[in-house]
């Protein structure tokens, strides 16, 4: 019995270093192709002290290509887990694109049990240290230049896993092929392009006020309310804060350009 046990544990043991050995490999695409990246992008981050060095948060970003993720991967430095849109994973191209070139993670519209497997995949990281999330609160491909309608999977997540929301504002990049031809509508394609539409172009990236949903301001003001309520209003209360944080860094980002503009010499 007991050499029955202690093969048990070594088999579970040679399994983990196996899964942790293969997860390297597999990683090494995405490692390599991001500081290659890394070298062909002039960007400035505004207000980088923002985000923590020795904690876990969650990144709010707004999504205007499909190249969002890997600029974002390139310019923080950051062990971050994207969550995409389950369409973006159909095949076995884009789902090998997605997990391990944008370290993604599924999230499905219209299936919403299938997300279970998911919402477990991320809870299961926010207990390491140091890791963080990043979500699109539009949900989708945004070209107009002005917000759509911010869905609340950001300010949920931050309630359940008591982590902060950092709001990051991408400015000034090119837009890509929109959504009137084929290569527009597939995020991955569209990504690629991206990509190299932005390469060498000088992008600004606006780091807003972290938003904790453990702050006296939020968590107080609710504190004698069932927990239902709780959970509603905390929830609309970030969701909320995340909404305004928006709307001023992108007015800063537009004063930037104004400003860059009436002092560029002419020509």
């Amino acid at each position: 019995m007991k050499k029955f046990t202690m093969l048990r544990k070594s088999y579970k043991i040679v399994k983990i270093s196996i899964s942790k050995i293969a997860n390297i490999f597999c990683d090494i695409p995405r490692i390599l192709f991001v500081n290659y990246y890394r070298l062909l992008i002039r960007i400035r981050v505004i207000n980088i002290k923002r985000i923590p060095n020795d904690k876990s948060a969650i990144f709010a970003i707004n999504h205007v290509t499909g190249a969002d993720p890997i600029i974002i991967l390139a310019v923080l430095k950051k062990k971050i887990y994207f969550m995409a849109d389950s369409e973006n994973f159909r095949n076995r191209f884009t789902n090998f694109f997605m997990r391990r070139f944008t370290n993604s993670v599924p999230i499905f519209k219209k299936q919403f049990m299938k997300n279970i497997k998911s919402f477990k995949e991320l809870f299961s990281i926010s207990a390491k240290k140091n890791v963080f999330f990043a979500v699109f609160p539009e949900g989708r491909l945004n070209k107009k230049g002005k917000f759509e309608k911010f869905h609340k999977g950001a300010a949920y997540l931050s309630y359940k896993t008591k982590l902060p929301i950092i709001p990051i504002y991408i400015h000034d990049i090119l837009k890509g092929p929109d959504e009137k031809r084929w290569i527009g509508r597939n995020n991955v394609a569209e990504g690629i392009v991206a990509l190299m539409l932005n390469t060498f172009r000088k992008i600004y990236i606006f780091v807003g006020k972290p938003i904790d949903p453990l702050t006296k301001s939020i968590s107080e003001e609710f504190k004698n309310l069932t927990d239902k309520k709780v959970y509603k209003q905390i929830t609309e209360d970030i969701h909320k804060a995340l909404e305004d944080e928006f709307l001023e860094l992108k007015e800063e980002a537009d004063d930037l350009s104004s400003l860059y503009i009436t002092t560029k010499p002419s020509t």
